[in-house]
């Protein structure tokens, strides 16, 4: 089953349907469109604090503190970042937050939310990370070393852009855009390596 297809524009067609035809998925996808709509900007805790807790709870991103998250973002005066598609922001927000585990009291790493938070604002600057899109991008550089990069490289943000960007090329996938390839690998990474979540662990 951990098989993975060459993918193609059409391939990827298939299962961009898939995610847009689920019930649970694409209504998620459309409140936090809408969400980022109405409150684009990083100014206000208010603000801020509604956007984390609802990508917190749509995507089960395990954010342990959303009040100190959204402090943290709120003293980086991230807005022109955003715009801009600074690949380091990604990781100012990750870390520097202060939420610590209590076991071993280390701070805790939250890129995968990072990403997601970024990618809300400007879905054309920053690509989404999670376990599934681990798992798939690992299997085509096992079958077709479509990029050279470590496992690690995955979670430093300028690399894992570039490894989206080549794995975009190298396969021709011309027709889709950053988003789309996002759904692609997540769904497919979903079906080929699932777990036993219900929720878009994203």
């Amino acid at each position: 089953m951990n098989q993975v297809e060459k993918p193609t524009n059409e391939l990827l067609d298939i299962y961009i349907e898939k995610f847009n035809n689920d019930k649970r998925y694409l209504p998620a996808d459309k409140a936090i469109n809408n969400l980022f709509t109405a409150f684009p900007n990083n100014k206000k805790l208010e603000d801020i604090l509604l956007k984390i807790s609802v990508i917190n709870d749509l995507y089960s991103t395990n954010i342990l503190g959303t009040f100190k998250m959204a402090e943290h973002i709120q003293s980086l005066d991230i807005d022109q970042k955003l715009k801009q598609g600074n690949p380091e922001l990604v990781n100012e927000i990750a870390k520097g937050h202060g939420i610590r585990t209590k076991k071993h009291n280390t701070e805790l790493n939250f890129y995968s939310f990072s990403t997601k938070y970024c990618n809300w604002h400007n879905q054309e600057s920053y690509a989404i990370y999670d376990s599934f899109v681990d798992k798939v991008l690992m299997a085509y550089k096992r079958k077709d070393n479509f990029s050279n990069f470590k496992q690690a490289d995955l979670k430093v943000f300028r690399k894992f852009k570039k490894i989206i960007d080549d794995f975009a090329k190298f396969y021709g996938l011309t027709k889709h855009n950053l988003k789309e390839i996002d759904k692609f690998l997540w769904i497919y990474g979903k079906e080929r390596f699932p777990t036993n979540y219900t929720k878009k662990n994203k």
